[in-house]
């Protein structure tokens, strides 16, 4: 998706927190993150999605009706729980953790470059995971939680070979089997055709996506995240919210596949939680 990219503001989730504990209306904690996301563009900034060529024997997709004009540009309401609990969409923050979760379901997929899309992505014929929301209000999220856009080195294209940065989380998924609990991280939900293991851990960062601008109005401006409807990826991709450090899928198009040892059925329910860890220096 050739075009004009610019990087969405970031604000400091612990300035929203203390508002709303300070008793502060639920309104005005929303209007906040909304101000943080897009109060400024940085201009000048171009980054060339390249598109990916799958293999032949690639899984042929099934593509979601896609319309980008219906795609919400404001965030969910942000509605308060209790003390330092809220809800905005159908995501649960902990501003006290530094934790959000969202419900979800397990892919009728094989071949990833994504861990997860928006609840009818695009993307959702490469990703493990489909939640329950869309990719602006899973960013106001995690802003609440104090991830920092100003922190990130967001991918300039599609396998980008310079590693991401930004600040760093934890993701993991709650679900079940034969009424057993288990908790998976996400990393290992990724699996290497080639070395038939399970794929290294390595660090996640959120680096925030990227607006894109493809004509000349105010309403011409999109998130790249909700129009290719992704939110975390492993193959340095401007698009995603969250991106892997290693990225094992990086120019390894058809090599990672959905961990087949998990026995994670298509539609299999699943919470995944993302939790804010150390901050990032910013990038120079």
């Amino acid at each position: 998706m050739p075009g004009r990219l610019c990087s969405a503001a970031s604000a400091s989730a612990t300035a929203h927190v203390g508002a709303a504990c300070a008793a502060v209306r639920v309104r005005e904690i929303a209007d906040a993150i909304l101000k943080a996301m897009v109060k400024k563009f940085m201009a000048g900034v171009v980054v060339s999605v390249v598109a990916v060529v799958a293999s032949a024997d690639a899984q042929q997709p099934v593509i979601p009706d896609h319309n980008p004009e219906k795609i919400p540009t404001t965030p969910a309401a942000v509605a308060k729980l209790g003390p330092g609990l809220f809800r905005i969409g159908e995501i649960k923050v902990d501003t006290t953790k530094r934790e959000a979760s969202v419900s979800g379901k397990v892919n009728a997929v094989e071949i990833l470059e994504f861990v997860a899309n928006t609840q009818g992505g695009l993307k959702a014929y490469e990703s493990a995971l489909t939640v329950d929301t869309n990719a602006v209000t899973f960013n106001a999220a995690m802003l609440m939680i104090g991830l920092d856009k100003e922190h990130a080195r967001v991918p300039t294209q599609h396998f980008d070979p310079v590693p991401p940065k930004g600040d760093r989380v934890a993701l993991w998924i709650d679900w079940t089997r034969d009424n057993q609990k288990i908790r998976t991280p996400v990393e290992q939900l990724l699996f290497d055709k080639e070395s038939r293991q399970t794929v290294p851990g390595s660090e996640w960062v959120y680096t925030g996506s990227v607006f894109v601008e493809n004509g000349g109005s105010p309403t011409a401006t999109r998130y790249l995240a909700d129009l290719d409807g992704v939110l975390i990826g492993f193959v340095h991709s401007p698009a995603p919210i969250i991106e892997n450090i290693a990225g094992a899928g990086v120019g390894r198009y058809g090599n990672i596949v959905l961990n087949p040892t998990l026995g994670l059925e298509p539609d299999t329910p699943v919470t995944l939680t993302i939790k804010a860890l150390t901050s990032a220096p910013k990038p120079h």
